[in-house]
C-alpha cells in the first residue's frame, strides 16, 4: 500500500476510535522572504531553497551582471552573459520569484507589503542594494539633482541606464569629460577608474580633441595613478584628495576648494548610502548612512528575524570600517545569513564563516592588463575583524576574469 495512503487511513481510524484525539500535523516549512535580487539575495535564495519556502522579490525582471558592464562598454564583451533571467534561476533552485516593488515592512506582524501583494515571513533577508545622495552635491536642490541623474547618470543605482551610457561614450568626440569618484565606501571601488581607462583609451586611440578629468575625494590609487601618468599623460588629469564643494549641472561647472572646472560631458557619482527601503522602514540609526549589523551573521541587532546584506551594510570593524562593496562579498554575505537561518531552524549553532572578495579591473585595454584585488578576513583574538588586501598586476591575463564570472554565475543561476 502507498505509504501516504496508509498514513491517511491510520489517521482516519484513530479519529473514529477517539474523536477527541488530535493528530500532530507535519510542521510547515519556514517562510523565508528575500528582498532584492542582486548577488547577495540570489546567493541566499539558492542556499535556502532546499530548507525553506523561499520567495525572492525583485523589482526588475532580469539580472544585470555589473562586473561585465565595463567590459561591455569598452566593446570587449558581447553582453550575452551580462543579463540573466530570474524566473529561470528560481525554477532551477526551487524557490519562488516575484517581480514587485517593496514598500512597508511590518516587523511586529512579520509581513511585507509590495506592489504584488502582502507576504508573511518567518525570516527576512534584505538585500536592496544602495542609493545615491545626489542632493549632497547641489545643496538639496531637487531639480538640479534630477537633472544630474538624467544627464550624467553613474548607472550605479539602476542598470537601465547602461545603453544610454554606452551611447554617450561612443558619441563623445571633443571637449572636457568629467568623472567624479564617490567618497568611500562605494560599490566596486576600482570600477570608476576602469571607466576612466575606457574613455582615456578612446580619446588616445581615436585622436579626439578631448580631455578627461578624474576627481576623487580620497587618497590616490597608486595603480591607476601610474597608468594615468605613464600611458595617458596628455589625455587625463587625475585629482585625488579633491572633494566636491558644489556642482552646477545647468552651467556644467564643478567647484572644488581651489578651482572651478567647466565640463561638456560627465559621469557623476554622488555619495552612496543604504537603499531607501532601509531608511523608510526605520533600519538606520540617526545620521548613519548604512545599516548596522552583526558582522558575524548580518542580523540587525534589534530583531533576530531580520538580516541585511550587500551594499546597505554599514561598518563591521573599528580597524578598517566597511567591507568592500563587491558582488562576491555580497554573495558570501547571503550564504552566511542563509547558514545562520538554517542553523536556527534546528536550534543549532551556526558555523563561523567569513566572506571574501576578488575583483578584476582593467588597467589597459590594448594590450589587455588588469589588476586583481583580493580581500580576506580573520577574527583577531580580541574579537576585532581584521582585513588583508592584496593587489597584483596581471600583464598576461589568461581568462582568469572570465572563469571567475562563470563560477559566480553558476552559484547564482545554476548555469
Amino acid at each position: 500500500m502507498n505509504p501516504a495512503r496508509r498514513q491517511l487511513l491510520l489517521a482516519s481510524s484513530l479519529a473514529c476510535l477517539a474523536p477527541g484525539l488530535s493528530i500532530a500535523a507535519t510542521p510547515a516549512r519556514p517562510k523565508v522572504l528575500i528582498v532584492g535580487g542582486g548577488w547577495g539575495g540570489l546567493s541566499a535564495a539558492s542556499a535556502l531553497a532546499a530548507q525553506a519556502d523561499v520567495v525572492l522579490i525583485e523589482r526588475n525582471a532580469a539580472f544585470v551582471s555589473l562586473p561585465l558592464t565595463n567590459r561591455w562598454l569598452a566593446g570587449l564583451d558581447d553582453g550575452r552573459r551580462m543579463t540573466q533571467d530570474y524566473a529561470s534561476a528560481a525554477r532551477r533552485f526551487g524557490y519562488r520569484f516575484v517581480q514587485a516593488e517593496v514598500g512597508q515592512i511590518d516587523r511586529s506582524a512579520r509581513k511585507v507589503t509590495t506592489s504584488g501583494g502582502q507576504f508573511a515571513y518567518d525570516w527576512l533577508i534584505l538585500a536592496p542594494g544602495m542609493a545615491e545622495d545626489t542632493g549632497a552635491l547641489v545643496d538639496g536642490d531637487r531639480d538640479a539633482a534630477r537633472l544630474i541623474e538624467q544627464q550624467f547618470s553613474s548607472t550605479y543605482q539602476s542598470s537601465s541606464g547602461f545603453p544610454a551610457l554606452k551611447q554617450k561614450l561612443e558619441n563623445f568626440s571633443q571637449g572636457e569629460f568629467l568623472i567624479t569618484i564617490p567618497p568611500a565606501p562605494y560599490r566596486c571601488p576600482p570600477a570608476p577608474f576602469e571607466r576612466a581607462i575606457i574613455l582615456a583609451h578612446a580619446i588616445k586611440t581615436r585622436g579626439l580633441k578631448a580631455h578627461l578629468t578624474v576627481i576623487a575625494p580620497g587618497a590616490p590609487w597608486p595603480a591607476y595613478q601610474r597608468v594615468f601618468n605613464d600611458e595617458f599623460r596628455d589625455q587625463v588629469t587625475y585629482l585625488p584628495n579633491t572633494p566636491i564643494r558644489q556642482l552646477d549641472p545647468y552651467r556644467r561647472v564643478l567647484t572644488t576648494d581651489i578651482d572651478e572646472l567647466k565640463f561638456d560631458e560627465a559621469i557623476i557619482m554622488p555619495p552612496q548610502q543604504a537603499a531607501s527601503l532601509c531608511r523608510e522602514n526605520g533600519l538606520l540609526a540617526p545620521k548613519m548612512p548604512f545599516v548596522t549589523v552583526n558582522p558575524k551573521n548580518f542580523n540587525i541587532f534589534d530583531d533576530e528575524r531580520v538580516f541585511v546584506i550587500g551594499d546597505s551594510v554599514g561598518a563591521v570593524s573599528s580597524l578598517f570600517g566597511h567591507f568592500p562593496k563587491t558582488g562576491e562579498l555580497a554573495s558570501d554575505m547571503g550564504r552566511i545569513a542563509a547558514a545562520e537561518i538554517i542553523s536556527r531552524m534546528s536550534d543549532k549553532e551556526a558555523p563561523l564563516m567569513l566572506p571574501e572578495s576578488t575583483c578584476f579591473a582593467y588597467l589597459s585595454l590594448q594590450p589587455a592588463q588588469f589588476t586583481r584585488i583580493e580581500s580576506r578576513y580573520r577574527w583577531r583574538g580580541d574579537g576585532e575583524l581584521v582585513q588583508s588586501i592584496t593587489q597584483k598586476r596581471e600583464s598576461n591575463p589568461r581568462g582568469e576574469d572570465d572563469a571567475w564570472v562563470d563560477a559566480m554565475h553558476a552559484r547564482l543561476f545554476g548555469v
